[in-house]
């Protein structure tokens, strides 16, 4: 729990919503989405009970906030990996996938929250705003050689996201298990983005 002088200082510089946030974080990665509710995180934060009123007017709010903060992590990680990959949609496929199949497996819990949208129903446009960034991260890779491809964006888009978030909630439910591809000796989740690529007809 934080100390007083700590939450004091927070009140102060206005700075108790990301008190709260990050508060809701470490329940969120302790105890999964069901640790994360108003009273538990004001107690973690070591602030009263009703302060998150003042910042989040109920529990989706809070967890509407928590999922774009996740999400908007996400999108600088992606964003970082992309400014050192080549420009090709098949390396920055790749750069992508491999960004979230490894955020996924170190913070299971925050990946779940993502697309847990019933949690935050009555308050998902922050998440939905934030997630959308990440979508048109995507769609700019698999825009830069749009002219080969069997479908349109859209459609590609969405297979790989499908593709990508299909392999890291068998691996996250414990259904497979890390492996090597038995033909290319690749990673599995390397092996199975060059199939997308080779099933939408790009090089």
């Amino acid at each position: 729990m934080r100390n007083a002088k700590t939450v004091q200082k927070a009140y102060h510089h206005g700075n108790l919503a990301q008190v709260l946030l990050d508060a809701s974080q470490k329940l969120l990665d302790e105890g999964g989405i069901d640790a994360v509710t108003v009273r538990a995180v004001a107690r973690e934060a070591g602030v009263a009970h009703s302060a998150p009123a003042n910042h989040f007017k109920d529990r989706d709010a809070l967890l509407g906030a928590l999922a774009a903060r996740i999400f908007e992590e996400l999108v600088k990680q992606v964003k970082k990996a992309l400014a050192g990959a080549p420009s090709s949609s098949r390396e920055g496929l790749h750069a992508v996938a491999k960004v979230i199949v490894g955020y996924a497996l170190q913070h299971p819990n925050r990946y779940r929250l993502l697309w847990r949208s019933d949690n935050f129903a009555s308050d998902r446009s922050a998440a939905e705003a934030a997630g959308t960034v990440l979508y048109d991260l995507v769609k700019s890779i698999l825009s830069a050689d749009a002219a080969t491809a069997k479908a349109s964006i859209d459609s590609q888009v969405i297979a790989a996201w499908s593709l990508i978030h299909g392999y890291v909630s068998l691996r996250l439910e414990g259904t497979i298990v890390d492996a090597r591809d038995e033909r290319s000796g690749k990673s599995r989740a390397t092996a199975i983005v060059d199939v997308l690529i080779e099933g939408l007809g790009r090089t």
